[in-house]
């Protein structure tokens, strides 16, 4: 989780009597696992550290549960899809930070124990702008109402490759990633897919299928912010100005 940098955090804390307060903005990269959002995300944060604006980034992974997978009342991709995840907890903190909280707090999962931390602050009064990203970003209520949508679209068998490289790292084995895939992260996929509205489509798709040569497929520019649309245009490799 980014906080924001100490020069943006005085310029937005610390606004002259006669400036307005700034606004904040969400801006939420959705895709399925594997598809590079996390590596998309940070590279945002960058490039809105490089414009003067204080950034916090939050990832859906951090706010996990532990879960007895071997429970047999449920199928796995069942206990992914609703009970792996703490939602509520994310949606809570990006609520404060749209009500212009200067701080929050969470209990972050920890990857190393497979447990959920203790209550930790989490700064706010520097950020302009917050960026969430992971799976199911679009279940969070704050995501719906107010944020700029991205979403990261990538071929699920190139996905499926990064993914073995990603928990390869990790220490799991082909066979335990492969059963994942097959058990929890496509068939979670799939069922959120299907229960998106149609009609709500996001502001921003990327086409990551090479990540070295990432592609706009389309960008509304009447839901996308300025900022955002430079910060896009940047993260492509285009002209701040194209």
């Amino acid at each position: 989780m980014t906080q924001p940098s100490d020069s943006s955090d005085s310029d937005a804390s610390s606004p002259s009597p006669s400036a307005p307060r700034p606004t904040r903005l969400l801006v939420a990269i959705d895709g399925i696992d594997g598809s590079g959002k996390s590596i998309l995300a940070d590279r945002l944060v960058q490039i809105f550290a490089a414009d003067g604006l204080g950034t916090v980034l939050f990832h859906v992974d951090d706010f996990r549960r532990p879960v007895d997978w071997s429970r047999t009342d449920r199928a796995e991709v069942d206990l992914y899809y609703d009970e792996y995840y703490d939602l509520d907890a994310l949606d809570g903190c990006l609520c404060a930070f749209q009500e212009g909280a200067g701080t929050t707090q969470a209990a972050l999962f920890d990857q190393p124990s497979g447990r959920v931390g203790p209550v930790r602050q989490i700064a706010l009064s520097g950020a302009t702008v917050a960026i969430v990203e992971g799976i199911f970003v679009r279940r969070l209520p704050a995501v719906m109402n107010t944020a700029v949508v991205m979403v990261i679209e990538t071929s699920a068998a190139e996905a499926r490759r990064r993914l073995l490289v990603r928990d390869s790292a990790k220490g799991r084995s082909q066979a335990e990633i492969a059963h994942r895939i097959a058990a929890r992260y496509f068939p979670a996929q799939d069922r959120y897919r299907a229960s998106l509205d149609p009609q709500r489509s996001p502001a921003v798709v990327i086409d990551n299928e090479r990540p070295t040569a990432a592609r706009l497929l389309s960008l509304d520019s009447a839901r996308v912010p300025p900022i955002v649309e430079r910060a896009v245009r940047r993260l492509l490799g285009w002209p701040a100005d194209r």
